[in-house]
């Protein structure tokens, strides 16, 4: 008996109704698929020379991307433990950078270099009380 019903199936797999796709659409999928493609190699490229641009000029003293490393540095604070954020080191920072378009370029810099936005990685890195200290000393910059 089972042999009648595995004849029924490879003759309904033999008569199932065939797909095909034009050459328009195989095309348009193509050139589409390439397109996304060359995009993201193109954003990809640009992000590299950005934070290569960035890292170039990061040893010069007043840079933006000289303040960016500071701060991430400060976050991945390597002390005798090797956990925690080193709090005095990012309020001097910040401290230090003369004006609000100057932070601007820092927040910016920051962005190239790690891909992280400053505000959020502050965020998670202090406490309620220095986060609010941090952005009273970002505020008070004019």
């Amino acid at each position: 008996m089972a042999l009648p019903a595995a004849t029924l199936a490879v003759e309904a797999i033999k008569n199932r109704p065939k797909i095909s796709v034009s050459k328009d659409v195989t095309t348009v999928l193509l050139a589409s698929g390439l397109g996304i493609g060359v995009f993201f190699a193109v954003r990809a490229l640009v992000r590299k020379f950005k934070r290569n641009n960035r890292e170039r000029h990061a040893l010069q003293p007043g840079n933006p991307a000289n303040f960016a490393i500071r701060l991430k540095m400060a976050f991945e604070n390597d002390n005798a433990f090797g956990w925690g954020t080193d709090e005095e080191v990012v309020f001097d920072t910040i401290e230090q950078i003369p004006n609000a378009s100057m932070m601007r370029k820092v927040e910016r810099a920051y962005k190239d270099l790690y891909g992280n936005n400053l505000s959020a990685d502050l965020m998670s890195e202090l406490s309620t009380e220095e986060f609010a200290i941090a952005q009273e000393i970002i505020n008070s910059k004019t």
